[in-house]
Parts: structure tokens; sequence; C-alpha cells
């Protein structure tokens, strides 16, 4: 090889050795960058709830408040709860019972069936079977037990059997006071309302009453005449109502004046002399329908001639057939509108006193009776 060629290739030959170098010796490659994963914060799964279904609220009723009360003689009487079966042997007391249950729901012994008969008979079913437990403070425990009573209604005089009733273990409670009035009567079948959950029928009879007392007063306002009226006993004519008893009210209730004065009783007819009654002249004289004597016995009496309402025919037997309207019952309100009628008839005819009467047994027996059957006109 020249020198010239040397010269040339020699540049030549390092440029060729530098570019294969250039291409063995290459800049390692960068490694390829993976995007970072989307990081997703991890959650609960969703679990929806299964949908309740809406339950019907449960109302627990309240327990029964024992039912506490009072009676006429300041006795606190607890009962659990409204009795269901009564006994008692005084008439006027036990028909407190018969109204309010509208005849015989509440009864299971009675007292003298003999002086219920009548009424009784019509609205108590099975009254014959009904078992006679004795006769005013004359009871027979046994009879009591047998019955199941579980409560004995007696009135202020017969108090003092309470404490056998109690050593029975059978509640007893005083339900008729001895001073006898309509206020009593309303107090009797209020308490006794209380003792059987018939509080809203005692206040129906209740009202029945005072609307007949509001009704008498309204229409006697501008009366000046007061007859006088003597109220005899029934087991003798010669017993006399007094002023504490409740046919004194009736009396006066009706537009008239109680014919006895300066005599004193508490609970019962007392015992007088014909010269008293004499004294007294009454102009009109009544007397129990359930009484030992009649009309006729006194209209043909000599002792008895010279008196105002002997001698005018003014003798009169104190209504009902049924059921006597002279006791202290419910069914004096029929007795203030016969007194008012007797007394008064230009004020209050015989239709408005039988109105009245159709109204009250509609009332609490849900029947009626007739004048016939009842022994009016």
């Amino acid at each position: 090889m020249t020198k010239s060629v040397r010269k040339f290739a020699l540049p030549l030959v390092l440029a060729v050795m530098l570019l294969v170098s250039a291409c063995v010796t290459q800049t390692p490659l960068a490694e390829p960058t993976t995007p970072p994963e989307q990081t997703v914060a991890a959650t609960e799964p969703v679990v929806e709830e299964p949908t309740e279904e809406p339950t019907e609220e449960v109302i627990v009723e309240p327990t029964a408040e024992p039912i506490v009360i009072v009676d006429v003689v300041g006795r606190e009487v607890t009962l659990e709860q409204p009795a269901t079966k009564l006994v008692g042997t005084h008439n006027p007391t036990l028909n407190a019972a018969v109204v309010l249950g509208g005849g015989g729901k509440y009864l299971v012994g009675f007292g003298n069936k003999s002086m219920g008969r009548g009424l009784y008979e019509q609205v108590i079913d099975g009254y014959d079977d009904l078992l006679e437990i004795g006769k005013g403070s004359n009871f027979n425990m046994e009879s009591v037990l047998a019955s199941g009573a579980e409560l004995v209604i007696l009135p202020e005089r017969h108090q003092d059997l309470v404490p056998q009733f109690e050593a029975a273990n059978i509640p007893a409670i005083v339900i008729l006071d001895s001073s006898e009035s309509f206020e009593t009567i309303q107090q009797t079948l209020t308490l006794l309302g209380m003792a059987v959950g018939e509080s809203e029928k005692a206040e129906e009879i209740g009202a029945f009453l005072s609307g007949q007392l509001e009704n008498a007063q309204t229409l006697l306002k501008d009366t000046t005449e007061k007859p006088s009226v003597l109220f005899l006993g029934a087991s003798s004519a010669l017993s006399v109502a007094p002023g504490s008893m409740i046919q004194t009210s009736l009396i006066e209730a009706g537009g008239g004046v109680n014919a006895v004065s300066g005599v004193e009783g508490l609970g019962g007819f007392v015992d007088v002399s014909i010269e008293q009654i004499i004294t007294w002249n009454p102009d009109f004289i009544w007397f129990p329908q359930y009484s030992d004597y009649t009309i006729e016995d006194l209209l043909n009496d000599p002792a008895w001639s010279s008196i105002s309402a002997v001698q005018n025919n003014r003798v009169h037997q104190f209504p009902s057939l049924l059921e006597p309207w002279d006791q202290p019952t419910a069914a004096v309100a029929l007795g203030v509108d016969w007194a008012l009628h007797t007394l008064h008839p230009d004020l209050f005819s015989f239709e408005d006193l039988m109105k009245n009467v159709d109204a009250f047994f509609t009332l609490v027996y849900d029947k009626t009776f007739t004048a016939e059957q009842l022994g009016i006109e």
C-alpha cells in the first residue's frame, strides 16, 4: 500500500470502528413505566336491609283500679272489681239492685220475696227460683254462702249485721241512710252504681227523679193552698210517718204539709192515739198499699168519723199494686207525681201522671204497665 493510501485509509478505518462501537454499546433503555393503578377506596358491600313489616301497636290496658267506696256509715269498702252477685234482706235496699240491673241481673239472694211479688215477678226472670236468704235482720248464713254472693247490701238500720258477713269474707256495704229523703235515694243509687259498674244508669234514674221534683216545684210556685196530709203506717192505722221519713218528703213535693207535729222518730212509723189524730184533723189521709187495713175500715170506724179527710172521702191508698211508690226507692219519683195529681189535679192531670209512669218503666225495665195493673185511676 502506498503511503498516500494509508494516509486516507487509517482515518476511514477509525471512523468505521467508532460507528460499530456505537451500535454495539448502546445506552440501556429505561424500563417502561407502567402507569400506577388507580386506588379505589375499599368499601363495605352495600347490603339492603329487609324492609320491616309495620307491626300492630300493642296497647296494654292498664290494670283496673280497685273500687273504693265510703258507705253511708263512713266505712271504706274496697272491691277488686265490680260485684256481679248481690244479696240483701231489706226490700227498699234490694230495689236499688233491681232497677240498676233492669231486673234480676245482679241478684242471687233475696229478702222477703212476698213483699216484692208483683212487679218483680214481671221483671225478674225466674223470680220464684231466686234464693230467699231471710227477712230483715234475720238471715241464714248458709244460704248466703250457697248463693255465691260477692257483696251484701244493707240499710243503716241493719248495719249491726256487717261483722257477721265480714267474718265470712263477704264484703258488705251500707247504702241506705235511715234519714230518708230524695237525696238519700240518689245516694243509694250512686253508691251501688259504683259497686256494680252501673254509674251511668244510676245517673239516668237519678236525673229522672230530679226532673219530677223540678217539674212539681215549677207547677206549684204560685200555689198558696197546701192541704194537710196524714200518712199512716202499714201495720197499724194508729201509727204515723214523722218528718224524717220519705213520706213527709212526698207530701211536701206534692204541694201539701205533713199533719204530724211534735212527733219524732227515725227510720220508722211512730205509734200515736186516735185522740192525737183527731186533734191534727188532716185534710187527706194516705196509707200504704201493703197495709193490714182498708179504706173502708177507716171510713166505717166511728172513732174516725169527725176527721175532715174521712168526712170528705179523702182517704187514699198510696199506689201502686205492683210496687210501693212511698218507700225510699227509685219509684218514689212516681210517688211525687201521684201526690201532685191527688192534691192539685188542676195542675197535674191523670194523663200527665201516666205519661211519666210510662217514661219511668221504659227507662228502668224497657216495658210499661197499665193504670189497671198499677191500681191507679
